[in-house]
């Protein structure tokens, strides 16, 4: 009997060929994935913004002594009732001459009172002569001061201040030791004369409420000094001596007045200002710094019935870019090129200049990933 072997069929055999083909593709996959992750990690953009602050300023008003009214701040309104009468010449087209007066400081260093009587004669260096309008009485060690007038009407008599006055009508020794000075001019040697104006009257106004103004202070006694006041004169009537129309050479003007003392807080009024000041920022895009942390104060008006006042609060700044608010948000630049970037950011309010720099040098636009994005913002110099 012959035996017969079976043939066994063997799996196919892969060849090298092909595994260096999967190697090399999976190798180059690799590579390739690697230098996209490198490319997208090293793509950057600066952004440095230059900006330049403008100044910016507040005037509004706070209302002192009402609880229930807007805009109030604590303080006090006290009031007080006062009268000035003055002479003052108009608005002259002509002049003529008058006669010189003024005041003159009498001094007597010896140790017996001295009488002077009305008219008694004062002279300067010069040769000047005026006399008293009343009489007076030099005390002993002391002086008194007198009202003088030229003795002579004209120009010759506006002189200025004099050291030393001497007085004829004293012997030569007591002219050394009573004698007279005076520390402003004399005036009214010289008297314009013309037409009593409205706007004559206005301007003696004007004067009156300043006078009252600063004699407010006194008419209020000791007030409180750790807060600050302010005062003014609110002109209740006026009284005129001369009929407008009329010429002139000088009339008079009686006012009476209510002065008004404004005492507040310092301290919530400044608050308060530097909160109307920063209300002026647009959103959030605006930075807002006070230039100063006392705001300018001023008597605005006074309200007689209600019983309080109105003071003007100015207070001024500076503002320039938020580098925090959302117009500077990372995603508003995302996919931008340069000119993109730069067109948006000059339509910002306080930006005076921007500079773009990509790296790698060929990238045209701002990555979308915040860590490879950088804005800078600096002040001008």
């Amino acid at each position: 009997m012959v035996s017969s072997r079976g043939n066994t069929a063997l799996p196919p055999t892969h060849s090298v060929r092909f595994y260096k083909i999967i190697a090399l593709t999976f190798l180059a996959l690799t590579i390739v994935l690697l230098a996209v992750v490198v490319f997208m990690s090293s793509k950057r953009a600066d952004i440095t913004i230059t900006t330049k602050s403008s100044p910016i300023d507040v005037h509004a008003e706070v209302v002192i002594g009402s609880d229930v009214m807007p805009n109030s701040v604590d303080g006090e309104v006290k009031t007080e009732t006062m009268a000035l009468s003055k002479t003052f010449e108009p608005t002259g087209n002509r002049q003529e001459p008058g006669i010189s007066t003024g005041v003159v400081t009498l001094h007597n260093d010896t140790s017996s009172d001295q009488p002077l009587v009305k008219t008694t004669r004062v002279l300067t260096p010069d040769g000047t002569l005026f006399r008293l309008t009343e009489a007076v009485v030099v005390p002993k060690n002391g002086t008194v001061d007198a009202a003088v007038y030229a003795d002579k009407e004209g120009p010759s008599g506006n002189i200025s201040a004099v050291d030393k006055w001497t007085i004829p009508g004293l012997n030569e020794t007591k002219q050394k030791v009573i004698y007279g000075s005076s520390s402003v001019a004399m005036t009214g040697g010289v008297r314009n004369v013309g037409i009593l104006s409205q706007a004559d009257v206005e301007k003696a106004r004007k004067q009156l409420e300043g006078e009252l103004q600063q004699e407010a202070s006194s008419a209020f006694g000791e007030v409180d000094a750790t807060k600050p006041v302010v005062f003014s004169a609110v002109i209740d009537s006026l009284s005129v001596g001369s009929d407008i129309g009329t010429e002139v050479s000088e009339f008079s003007v009686t006012a009476t007045a209510t002065v008004v003392s404004v005492q507040y807080d310092e301290a919530a009024v400044a608050q308060w200002a530097t909160t109307q000041l920063r209300n002026r920022a647009i959103g959030d895009s605006d930075i807002i710094t006070a230039a100063n942390n006392k705001p300018t104060v001023t008597f605005s008006a006074y309200d007689a019935n209600a019983g309080i006042a109105t003071l003007g609060v100015f207070m001024d700044g500076t503002v320039t870019l938020n580098p925090e608010g959302s117009d500077l948000s990372k995603e508003m630049f995302f996919g931008k090129d340069k000119n993109e970037v730069r067109r948006y950011l000059l339509t910002l309010d306080h930006v005076h200049k921007v500079e773009i720099d990509f790296s790698p040098v060929w990238m045209q636009t701002v990555p979308h990933i915040h860590e490879h994005v950088t804005i800078k913002v600096k002040e001008v110099e």
